[in-house]
């Protein structure tokens, strides 16, 4: 059925929700994994970059760990094996073009929670994200 789960993470309450539904998931299907990614909208100091001599991934890596850690820390106590993946830039692409990379059948996102008003206007990044995967989204509130 689903063989790699992406997981979508931001540091938000909906984000941990999510992630226990995709911890839930791939923690009952034999053979499945999941991938975790993080996207930062904006990219690291440059004296941040210049400590890290030019790795930026790295730097990416580590602002995911720190945004993320309570939801890597659910799945590490929950023993799913996981990946972390990181990106730079408009979520919605990130979110897509590493559930391509990664060869995701599905992916879990949190839902924004924004009004009717302004979902409409602004849109959100689960809905851009629902709307361009080439694979099922599953969107947890």
């Amino acid at each position: 059925m689903f063989h790699m789960v992406l997981l979508a993470v931001d540091g938000s309450e909906n984000a941990r929700r999510a992630a226990e539904s995709a911890v839930g998931l791939v923690a009952d299907l034999p053979d499945s994994s999941l991938a975790v990614v993080y996207v930062a909208a904006v990219p690291p100091s440059q004296s941040r970059i210049v400590k890290a001599n030019f790795d930026v991934h790295a730097l990416l890596e580590e602002d995911a760990r720190t945004v993320a850690g309570p939801v890597l820390h659910l799945i590490e106590e929950a023993g799913v094996p996981y990946s972390l993946e990181v990106g730079m830039g408009d979520p919605a692409s990130e979110i897509l073009a590493t559930a391509e990379k990664v060869g995701a059948d599905l992916i879990v996102i949190g839902s924004r929670g924004l009004g009717a008003l302004k979902g409409v206007v602004l849109g959100s990044v689960s809905q851009k994200t629902a709307q361009l995967a080439a694979c099922p989204v599953m969107i947890v509130k």
